[in-house]
């Protein structure tokens, strides 16, 4: 069995018993995804890393949340960006989350609201925390790393982001911190491409999906490959019991789900096989 042994030395995402069990915007298959209960429950699951995303206000503050628009998980409507950080609270965070069994809309008016990056990290001070940055905002990079270093979270962070200019930058200035970073997805195209037009020495992880379109990117050969670079990989976002077991039994690193307690539930019945 092969596991997060992988990761190099130097990095804290390290879970050397069992590969990393990953709470995609905390437990968010039952609870309003990227609030505080919503991450406080799959932290009480005994999870590896809180994973989530960050986008910035327009007064400049960072908040966790993963859409560009506020319509789809709050009774707000627009862009993020359009509002302040205390315009914001004055939405629900919980509006639209259904139960799947009753249909039913179970947290309206619960007082969910939108956490800034700084509670988060304060309100989960001894958990890792996996972050993606949502934004192009060139002062996004810069924001993020004050915000991790006020809240002395340098050696628990990851950060991840689907824009390479973002993450080049944040590596750049977040040197002297050695805060790590998954690849961007022009380092993935080129790691798959066999091309060498990036360092793999610049990341620690490939934070991908299973496949893209017809391009299968999780595979046996490619978990294979990474791993003689030293280097982990993480898929998203895995809700279904016999994808997990495949990957298990494939030598995951660490997989990102929306259901961590069914992750966990299916990695201890891998174990007994």
């Amino acid at each position: 069995m092969k596991s997060s042994v992988y990761l190099r030395s130097d990095i804290p995402f390290l879970r050397n018993d069992r590969p990393l069990i990953m709470a995609h915007r905390g437990r968010s298959a039952y609870t309003p995804e990227s609030s505080y209960q919503s991450f406080k429950e799959a932290y009480d699951l005994n999870v590896d890393v809180l994973e989530t995303d960050i986008r910035l206000t327009k007064d400049g503050i960072l908040v966790i949340f993963h859409d560009e628009s506020l319509d789809r998980n709050t009774n707000g409507i627009g862009s993020i960006i359009d509002y302040t950080f205390d315009e914001l609270q004055e939405y629900d965070l919980g509006y639209w989350h259904q139960d799947s069994k009753s249909g039913e809309y179970p947290y309206r008016n619960k007082e969910f609201k939108i956490l800034s990056l700084v509670e988060f990290l304060d309100k989960f001070p001894k958990i890792r925390i996996n972050l993606d940055i949502k934004d192009e905002l060139k002062e996004a990079p810069k924001n993020i790393l004050d915000a991790i270093i006020s809240s002395k979270a340098h050696d628990r962070v990851l950060l991840g982001s689907f824009h390479h200019k973002q993450i080049k930058k944040f590596r750049d200035i977040s040197l002297k911190w050695s805060i790590p970073t998954s690849a961007s997805p022009l380092e993935v195209l080129a790691f798959l491409g066999h091309f060498t037009l990036f360092s793999h020495k610049n990341f620690c992880t490939f934070q991908v999906p299973m496949k893209f379109k017809f391009l299968k990117i999780v595979t046996p050969k490619s978990i294979k490959r990474a791993h003689k670079w030293n280097l982990a990989v993480h898929p998203w976002t895995i809700n279904e019991e016999q994808a997990m077991m495949k990957l298990f039994k494939w030598g995951i690193d660490g997989i990102f789900s929306d259901d961590p307690e069914l992750l966990l539930k299916v990695w201890d019945s891998y174990k007994l096989k």
